[in-house]
């Protein structure tokens, strides 16, 4: 699907090619949302040979839900759903989500000695004064990354980690994250933050489609060496594997593989989360009405990537999907690991996700 379509009046959604009753209901959707969230300029997002789903920018992903703008708008002839579409490398260029503003300017503004607007975010600064001595920096300068997107794609060196061109260790502070903090205009870094809403709890996504192909999926034998390696580090089975992607497993199951893992294979999945994760940055997480506070450092990296289980459920949680899941339990985090189409594409894998609940 190509969401190209990036309307910026009525005018426009009124051009589109479908019957009166959807563009009557998306008319509706982008009048809420432009006169409620004034600061997005490109509030929907349109594939104009499917326009019976639309985007909702995630710019507004985490401040509010699908189902209260559904109802708010009063959809029935089209479904909603968060996406940014692919305007630009994604949605209104990537400059960063609505709350990725909201939080540098609030620190702007804390460090000015202003008032700041939204009152949830005050501790979360305070404490980030605290901990880190910010005051100090009296030329303290905010400055927003989130556009960088650093790729960090798969290595198979004596293990499997995720890497990014020239980085040292697992220091991720400079590759994830959104705002950067220094101690003047142009001056040194004093602190990194990455930020997270509730529904983009991602800490990691490499892409697969090279090493696990469709080529071989469908042939129903994985030959490439990183590919099988992959696969074995997680104690997935090969044959099932292909079965889920090529759609021929009668009912998917799941396997608490922790028991049968060898010490190997633990490790070399320890391994893995240590690079996913990483440290060296603070993680400002908005959950609703609350904003979570996390300060990731090697310590806690490794307690956060040190595996105590791991369930592989074939065809997904539900049985019936083409993916495979993994759920990881460590000592922070509830991870969700998913193999899977993420493009929307023939159903074969092109992504290893990585997602995190808090324990």
């Amino acid at each position: 699907m190509a969401y190209t379509v990036f309307p910026k009046s009525a005018k426009e959604i009124r051009s589109l090619k479908t019957d009166k009753s959807k563009i009557n209901e998306i008319l509706s959707l982008y009048k809420y949302l432009t006169s409620k969230y004034r600061q997005v300029d490109t509030p929907i997002n349109i594939d104009p040979n499917k326009i019976t789903t639309v985007n909702v920018s995630r710019d507004l992903q985490g401040l509010t839900e699908i189902n209260n703008i559904k109802t708010q708008s009063k959809l029935s002839a089209i479904k909603i759903k968060f996406g940014n579409g692919s305007k630009g490398g994604r949605g209104v260029n990537n400059k960063g989500n609505l709350f990725e503003n909201q939080y540098a300017t609030a620190l702007q503004d804390y460090h000015a000695g202003e008032d700041i607007n939204d009152k949830s975010l005050v501790p979360s600064i305070e404490g980030l004064y605290k901990m880190y001595k910010l005051g100090r920096y009296k030329n303290l300068h905010v400055k927003q990354d989130g556009d960088l997107n650093v790729r960090r794609p798969l290595i198979f060196g004596p293990d499997i980690v995720m890497k990014a061109s020239g980085q040292q260790g697992n220091n991720l502070g400079p590759i994830v994250t959104d705002i950067t903090l220094r101690d003047k205009p142009g001056g040194n870094p004093v602190l990194y933050l990455s930020l997270k809403l509730a529904g983009t709890t991602t800490f990691f996504n490499v892409g697969v489609k090279t090493i696990l192909t469709t080529q071989e999926i469908k042939s129903g034998t994985i030959k490439n060496p990183n590919g099988n390696r992959i696969l074995k580090m997680f104690g997935i089975d090969k044959d099932d594997f292909c079965e889920v992607f090529n759609g021929t497993m009668k009912k998917g199951y799941s396997v608490n593989m922790w028991p049968k893992m060898s010490s190997l294979q633990k490790n070399q999945l320890e391994k893995l989360l240590q690079s996913g994760i990483g440290y060296g940055y603070h993680v400002i997480h908005k959950l609703g009405g609350i904003v979570k506070s996390t300060k990731i450092d090697e310590a806690y990296m490794r307690n956060a990537a040190r595996p105590q289980s791991l369930t592989v459920y074939y065809g997904g949680k539900g049985g019936a999907g083409k993916r495979i899941d993994m759920e990881i339990i460590t000592g922070k985090y509830e991870l969700k690991l998913n193999i899977r189409d993420t493009q929307g594409g023939d159903g074969y894998p092109t992504r290893l996700m990585g997602d995190f609940k808090y324990l």
